[in-house]
């Protein structure tokens, strides 16, 4: 009631009516968002309807069983989606996990249910209006919220079970409002009878045998309609004077030269128009040796759909320029492009080739031999350090963990030397080439890091440990906190080490493991119950809130016990057995 009442008042002070067809020129609807080109409903489906020039996008909103508004046509998951079911009656975290894509075309397999308001939030930054489909009753306050919430409300019109919508706001409009739908073959002298009478006009071509019919679209443009509604946009982008090959055209001039990140730029947007014969493009501006030109090429042909053959990179891969040859390495293996591809560069000088080598290597399919990898891990630039540990890991673990481990130990002793050294010098402010070499370090440790929790077996897990229950702060205490949260779900029943870390000196480390013990899950409480009996009134301390915050209910009895032992910490054991009473209320 208090959300009606809301809208109510909102819908109070509304002034301004919502109107499909604006001055300007033909308008070009288009149905259920670019159905034809990219699955139906999604957002990469109305950005692609915005992209061909339609100014009008019709779009379906249902509630899920959880309330969420979602952009679903006819309710049925088996038809769009790998799901079972009606959209009404599934929650939407099941919806989320659904590929709504893959029915199409392998090339769409990975899309997602969409949200309602995030389709407003795009169809906004897009600028276009929309047609919203109400296929829930009883919606309309929920949507009139979400229009207001997102700046919408004066750009939208609806239809279908939209009457709540009505009683809410008097202002709303449908489609038909003020405007006469006419099927194709409608004249000159019809149109103006309708202009005559107030009437916009507007040509259906959805959903009947005309859809293709580009000379009937013309027509109808030509005997005076204000708007035709289509499936195809791009026919009636041609239909409208609007042909999106000139768009199309505009853009490959602006990405040809000029300004660096300008050319960028219209690359990206090139990359989203869907259907479009641009790979060759692509893959030539990728050989360009400004960066800023060839990565947006290389995320161009990473993001196409289709997928882009690798066989696309080959000459980038022999490039005189390194930035070329490093884009074409991240592409690869972005793409999970066959490591052999990539071998040949490992031997390529440059470092920044090198970093994305291998870092693409940890994606890439294939056998790479620690005879390759193993010189890397010593290379002079960090950079290349740290993405060669991760590369060992994925490609040889069995010999990974030793010389992982003690390169970051060199690191971190390195990063030490250069925190004792800023102490020593009385912390002034640093050069930019000590940032750099202090980032540097910190960037490679951080993919060590990454690298040894991907390791297995016990002898991994306490090279983990040691890192995360370390006291040494300063450069290297970041090594720590990221050692404790990959612990989270690797701790398991040896929780031993991390029990005799919370009774550490260093407050700010207990406190990690404390947390981290939380987090772990039950595994560890065996052992966390053991400590409610420890010696060091710190670690008994913290088991208290450890088994607390778990709800741990075979704990209650010690920390009963405790309490009318007359425990110093009473507080903070009546608190722990409340904590745990209110997560186990039958308790």
């Amino acid at each position: 009631m208090k959300r009606v009442c809301a809208v109510l008042l909102v819908m109070t002070f509304a002034a301004v009516k919502a109107k499909a067809l604006q001055p300007g020129g033909v308008q070009l609807l288009c149905h259920r968002t670019a159905n034809q080109d990219v699955p139906e409903n999604t957002l990469e489906s109305l950005e692609q309807a915005a992209l061909l020039g339609c100014n009008v996008v019709e779009l379906d909103v249902r509630r899920t069983l959880d309330g969420e508004l979602v952009l679903n046509h006819d309710g049925v998951l088996e038809r769009l989606t790998d799901g079972i079911g009606e959209a009404e009656k599934t929650y939407y975290g099941d919806l989320q996990m659904r590929d709504l894509g893959g029915w199409m075309g392998d090339r769409f397999t990975g899309m997602r249910i969409v949200r309602f308001e995030d389709a407003l939030s795009l169809a906004r930054k897009m600028d276009i209006r929309l047609v919203v489909d109400m296929k829930t009753k009883g919606t309309g306050a929920d949507v009139l919220s979400l229009l207001q919430r997102e700046g919408m409300l004066e750009r939208v019109q609806f239809n279908g079970e939209w009457a709540d919508v009505k009683q809410l706001y008097p202002a709303a409009t449908d489609v038909g409002t003020g405007t006469a739908w006419v099927q194709p073959g409608v004249t000159a002298e019809q149109v103006k009878a309708y202009h005559h009478e107030g009437k916009a006009v507007v040509t259906n071509f959805s959903a009947n045998d005309h859809q293709l019919d580009l000379a009937s679209m013309k027509a109808a443009v030509a005997a005076g309609v204000d708007g035709i509604n289509v499936d195809y946009p791009r026919l009636g982008a041609d239909a409208v004077g609007r042909p999106v090959e000139r768009k199309i055209n505009d853009l490959e001039v602006q990405a040809s030269s000029g300004e660096s990140l300008s050319r960028a730029k219209a690359i990206l947007t090139l990359s989203k128009y869907s259907g479009f014969p641009l790979q060759e493009r692509f893959a030539r501006w990728m050989l360009n040796a400004d960066d800023n030109v060839s990565r947006a090429a290389a995320l161009a042909l990473v993001t196409a759909r289709p997928q882009t053959p690798v066989l696309v990179f080959a000459e980038a891969l022999r490039s005189n320029h390194q930035d070329v040859r490093a884009n074409a390495a991240w592409a690869l293996g972005m793409l999970h492009a066959p490591a052999n591809m990539l071998l040949p560069l490992l031997a390529d000088k440059d470092p920044r080739v090198l970093q994305e080598t291998l870092m693409a290597l940890v994606r890439a399919p294939g056998d790479v031999s620690a005879a390759a990898l193993l010189p890397l891990l010593s290379n002079e630039t960090a950079a290349v350090r740290g993405a060669a540990a991760l590369a060992l890991a994925q490609h040889q673990p069995e010999v990974a963990l030793g010389p992982i481990s003690r390169q970051m130990r060199l690191e971190m002793k390195a990063s030490l030397k250069l925190g004792e050294d800023y102490e020593r010098r009385g912390k002034p402010q640093l050069t930019q080439p000590e940032i750099d070499e202090i980032t540097s370090r910190f960037r490679s440790q951080m993919k060590m890091v990454q690298a040894l929790s991907m390791l297995k077996g016990p002898d991994a897990i306490r090279v983990l440990e040691e890192l995360a229950f370390q006291s040494d702060e300063g450069f290297t205490q970041l090594d720590s906190v990221v050692a404790g949260f990959k612990l989270w779900d690797r701790i398991g029943t040896e929780a031993q080490p991390a029990i005799d870390a919370l009774g550490s000196s260093d407050s700010q480390m207990a406190d990690r493991t404390e947390w981290m013990l939380v987090q772990a899950g039950k595994a560890v409480l065996p052992d966390v119950r053991k400590a409610l009996g420890s010696e060091k009134p710190m670690i008994r301390e913290r088991a208290i809130r450890i088994v607390a915050w778990q709800g741990d209910t075979e704990s209650l009895e010690t920390l009963r016990t405790m309490q009318k032992a007359g425990a110093a910490n009473a507080d903070l054991l009546a608190w722990a057995i409340e904590k745990i009473k209110s997560l186990h209320p039958k308790v």
